[in-house]
């Protein structure tokens, strides 16, 4: 699946009626899409061409133009060996047997994951190292489910010696976000963008001129708008939502590969810690000598 596709999907259900019937167009027939005259795709596709051109608009693109050579790159390279796994119900069903259950897990969760991988843009990721290397402090924002991906973070960060904060209570999260700085950076992670928690401490912080990372799903959201850089996941939604699935993989692979980026930068400096902190757990192992 290209990341156009990816794009489309993860957006599908904030589109107008009239974009969602060219997204459909679009997903039906990628592979021939670029080279479709602009008026036979309107005629085709039964919407006109400004239509497509907003559809363009809204999933990131500058234009048809643009996203039809993302298109042809990306078929021109290397074929692409993922399949992406069928998902047969997104949230809670009765009467499901356990094998149909663990199979739809496991085809969430990789699907989650290969699609997460397609908005992956290294230079975000590069400047969002940047900005961890070089803060005073870090403050990690999350609740619920992105709260558990907030902790891991902030635990990793701490283990190469990075002044970072988290704490799951949202009053505390509030607090610590009015002592950043513009020396600081701020990061919020949460599937929908829409935490009402997440973005009074987003609020909170626009005065101090902090950097802002958001990790987030990759659709227009109030915390998209408002953060400086965005790292995106795709994950499909679910509605009963007994609990965050794919959306919290997702999230988890993020801070991995973001951890990892900041890791590899700066590894001269930050080894001894690494090995310091290793050292020092390996004491609780049982068959530790």
């Amino acid at each position: 699946m290209t990341n156009v596709e990816v794009r489309v999907r993860s957006s599908y259900s904030a589109l107008s009626p009239t974009c969602q019937k060219a997204a459909d167009y679009l997903l039906a027939h990628t592979r021939e899409l670029y080279s479709i005259p602009i008026a036979e795709l309107a005629r085709q596709s039964g919407v006109s061409s400004a239509a497509w051109v907003r559809l363009c608009k809204e999933i990131g693109y500058t234009g048809l133009k643009d996203m039809r050579q993302q298109l042809y790159l990306q078929y021109s390279a290397e074929p692409q060996v993922e399949v992406d796994p069928a998902v047969h119900f997104s949230d809670l069903r009765e009467g499901k047997s356990a094998q149909e259950i663990l199979q739809n897990v496991t085809a969430a969760s990789l699907q989650a994951l290969q699609r997460t991988s397609k908005l992956m843009d290294p230079a975000a990721y590069q400047t969002a190292s940047d900005w961890l290397l070089q803060s005073k402090s870090i403050k990690l924002f999350g609740m619920g489910a992105s709260g558990l991906v907030a902790s891991d973070l902030c635990d990793k960060l701490l283990r190469i010696g990075k002044n970072a904060i988290f704490n799951f209570n949202s009053h505390v999260q509030l607090s610590y976000s009015a002592t950043l700085t513009k020396d600081d950076t701020a990061v919020f992670i949460s599937n929908t963008g829409k935490t009402q928690e997440i973005l009074q401490a987003l609020e909170a912080v626009q005065a101090s001129g902090c950097h802002t990372i958001g990790i987030t799903h990759y659709s227009k959201s109030p915390l998209s708008a408002g953060c400086k850089l965005l790292l995106y996941t795709s994950s499909k939604e679910v509605y009963v939502r007994s609990g965050a699935m794919s959306s919290r993989l997702a999230q988890l692979m993020v801070v991995d590969a973001l951890f990892t980026v900041l890791a590899s930068q700066d590894y001269a400096a930050i080894q001894g810690t690494l090995e310091s902190s290793y050292q020092i757990c390996m004491s609780h192992r049982v068959d530790h000598r």
